[in-house]
């Protein structure tokens, strides 16, 4: 049994190496590496090696494993992350409101918040990640360049035969390789650099519901009845102002607006709203001296402080008072 850890010269090391090591050895170096992240989860059968390389740093953690024997692990906690696996060997199992199956050629994405247990079967190995929810919405807010209304959904079940899912394993097999590793912690290269590259690879290259938005050229020229209601909406976002008036407004039909709406600007009317406040409430927040989170959020109409705050953690991945502070 043989491990590495690179020395770390101007930051902590924050990549992991098992050449055969035993459950409990790398249970307990992962522990002192990145602390204990399943404090009251069952210590692995003994019997079982672990052999690879893993990394992790702030919300991402990156992984080329190869578990030697079958075992189970049951998750008392739960954790608000998608994780992406990409089997090469043997076959992994996760319980939850299902039970998904990756094999090799099978790839999964899976929300840990509803994960129970997995099971490890066949000398299991994979290429993977897992990234936390915020931030994956907050970067996909960034690209969007603005809020995400709507919850992340990840295509669960994929073929590993495309090709953006072999990019997505290369990019990990350059990430866990020994030059990347060195470049990492002699700081050549920052590690929120390759967190980001990895957050983009699985948003550009793995399926989810704003796929479609991430990939479309140019907006589409919406006709004069939505570029009205848009305008107005824009320029009045503190009015809570009806579909029904907006519909008088720009003299169309209620239901027509709202198919116009649907089709040029991918929300509902009531979701672009929110959308617009939500953007008008982050740049007011990012000023110096800005209001406080509470009138910030009265002056743009949410009457509710609680709802505003969970609308904007939810479209940025980051909380008004975290933005307002920097």
């Amino acid at each position: 049994m043989t491990s590495k850890v690179f020395p770390a010269t101007t930051r902590k090391p924050i990549i992991l190496r098992s050449d055969a090591m035993r459950s409990d050895d790398f249970g307990a170096l992962f522990a002192h590496m990145f602390g204990n992240q399943y404090p009251d989860a069952q210590p692995l059968p003994q019997n079982i090696v672990i052999s690879g390389v893993y990394g992790r740093h702030e919300g991402v953690s990156f992984r080329r494993m190869h578990y030697h024997g079958d075992f189970s692990v049951v998750l008392p906690a739960l954790q608000d992350e998608i994780t992406f696996v990409i089997p090469t060997a043997g076959k992994i199992v996760f319980n939850h409101t299902t039970e998904s199956i990756g094999i090799c050629q099978v790839g999964l994405a899976i929300d840990k918040a509803d994960i129970r247990s997995m099971h490890f079967v066949d000398n299991h190995a994979q290429h993977g990640m897992s990234i936390s929810r915020a931030l994956l919405t907050e970067r996909l807010s960034t690209l969007l360049e603005r809020p995400i209304l709507r919850k992340l959904h990840f295509e669960p079940r994929v073929d590993l035969n495309v090709s953006g899912f072999q990019g997505i394993k290369a990019l990990i097999d350059l990430a866990t390789g020994t030059e990347f590793d060195l470049l990492i912690n002699t700081g050549t290269l920052m590690p929120s650099r390759l967190r980001e590259m990895l957050i983009d690879a699985v948003l550009e290259a793995w399926p989810h519901n704003f796929s479609e938005a991430l990939r479309r050229p140019s907006p589409l020229i919406a006709p004069r009845h939505v570029k009205r209601a848009v305008e107005y909406i824009q320029a009045h976002p503190d009015a809570l102002v009806s579909g029904s008036d907006l519909a008088r407004l720009t003299s169309v039909s209620l239901r027509a607006l709202q198919e116009g709406f649907r089709r040029f600007m991918g929300l509902s009317i009531v979701e672009y709203q929110r959308e617009v406040r939500l953007q008008r409430a982050y740049e007011v927040l990012t000023q110096s001296g800005s209001p406080s989170v509470s009138d910030v959020a009265v002056q743009l109409g949410f009457t509710n402080v609680g709802r505003f705050c969970q609308y904007f953690q939810n479209a940025y991945g980051l909380s008004p008072a975290q933005v307002r502070k920097g």
